[in-house]
């Protein structure tokens, strides 16, 4: 099992959450620009965030990573990022979430790039994908920008969806001989 020792940036650090966390979670998901993407169906209500933080603290002890909490150093609560079993394919997806007035000042690709090195330095995939609705440019670009290339695109719960990969260094390298 890998556990998160730490995962930290130039403006950000991750930490597991805990049942205190709901109360910023909620207000996080209430906000229906933070959702538009991410879960069309509207914002999560309390006992959806309430399952989602069980899920978010199950998934770190059953597989030692999962979707943590972000915080400025001075402890701010941001949003969340980490990683998530895509179920119909059995691979392991990065995610991130910011609050909206966050958004576009560089810490989707901040978090992107941390999470991705973190994966790769931690486990033993081969690789690493990302979902992302095929309008959301911004989180398009911060994919690309950061080595995932597009592989295809699905439907997911009747959304489309574009789906994203970057290979470990390891078969990275074993591409590139071949």
């Amino acid at each position: 099992m890998v556990s998160m020792n730490s995962l930290e940036t130039k403006r950000l650090r991750a930490r597991t959450f805990a049942k205190q966390d709901l109360t910023e979670l909620q207000e996080l998901h209430r906000d229906p620009e933070v959702n538009r993407y991410l879960f069309p169906k509207g914002p999560w209500d309390s006992e959806t965030c309430r399952v989602k933080l069980s899920e978010f603290m199950n998934q770190q002890k059953k597989y030692g990573f999962g979707i943590w909490r972000l915080e400025t150093h001075g402890g701010q609560f941001v949003g969340w990022a980490g990683f998530a079993l895509f179920e119909e394919t059995a691979e392991v997806e990065l995610q991130y979430a910011f609050r909206q007035p966050l958004w576009g000042i560089g810490l989707g690709t901040e978090v992107t790039q941390a999470l991705t090195e973190w994966f790769f330095e931690n486990t033993y995939f081969t690789h690493l994908i990302a979902r992302v609705h095929p309008d959301n440019l911004p989180v398009k670009l911060v994919l690309m920008r950061e080595g995932l290339h597009f592989r295809e695109t699905r439907t997911v719960a009747g959304e489309p969806q574009e789906i994203y990969q970057v290979l470990s260094p390891a078969c990275q390298r074993l591409a590139l001989s071949a």
